[in-house]
């Protein structure tokens, strides 16, 4: 993980629901579609529980919250818009 990120772990208390979507078994990539833009490379497969990353970009200021359902099809990884670049 970059030092650029600040990445925080909401828990939500429950357990998943639904099935994972076979169509990515190894989580998705998000992308705000913004240019130009930070990534942040999210940690992948670390809770049991649903929950909400909270991502905050140190240079820019940029933050953003991404759900998670601690399932093989969770984000892995986020493009945010670049605050400073968009200036």
């Amino acid at each position: 993980m970059s030092d650029q990120f600040k990445i925080s772990w909401i828990d939500r208390g429950r357990k998943p629901q639904v099935a994972p979507n076979p169509d990515y078994p190894d989580g998705k990539h998000i992308d705000a579609g913004e240019r130009p833009a930070c990534k942040a490379d999210l940690p992948y497969m670390t809770h049991e529980n649903v929950g909400l990353w909270i991502v905050h970009c140190r240079q820019c200021g940029s933050s953003a919250g991404i759900t998670m359902a601690s399932r093989r099809d969770d984000p892995v990884s986020i493009m945010l818009p670049c605050k400073i670049k968009l200036h």
